[in-house]
């Protein structure tokens, strides 16, 4: 991942952009809408251009051009529990519907990226 801009407070824009391991570059960006520490953080992800503007998905040209994501933490016992909801904001019937059958496999994304979040969290804490 390479960072081109990181602005983390609401009305900033983390805009960045991934290889995959064929070469294909793809650009995306979050604005941020709203941050209540240390309980949620609440931005807007969409894919983008070099220079951040909104583009369709390289690998759907129905899929929503905005997704509004709901991160929660919640402390309990001395654990905190992470949460992300997420879902298509002004999109047209097509767009939600791609958005739903792609459903189960970004669970199985983030699941792995959360997994190595909580991996990264434990060796730190030893």
């Amino acid at each position: 991942m390479v960072v081109a801009k990181l602005d983390f407070r609401p009305g900033g824009i983390f805009h960045y952009s991934m290889q995959t391991p064929d070469g294909m570059e793809m650009w995306g960006r979050f604005v941020y809408q709203e941050m209540v520490k240390p309980e949620r953080i609440v931005f807007i992800n969409s894919f983008s251009d070099k220079e951040g503007n909104i583009t369709r998905a390289p690998f759907n040209p129905n899929w929503p051009l905005e997704v509004r994501n709901v991160l929660t933490l919640n402390e309990q016992d001395g654990k905190t529990t992470l949460t992300l909801q997420g879902g298509p904001i002004n999109a047209n019937e097509i767009e939600r519907k791609a958005f739903n059958d792609m459903f189960q496999g970004m669970e199985q994304g983030f699941g792995g990226t959360f997994d190595q979040l909580r991996d990264y969290l434990d060796k730190i804490s030893k």
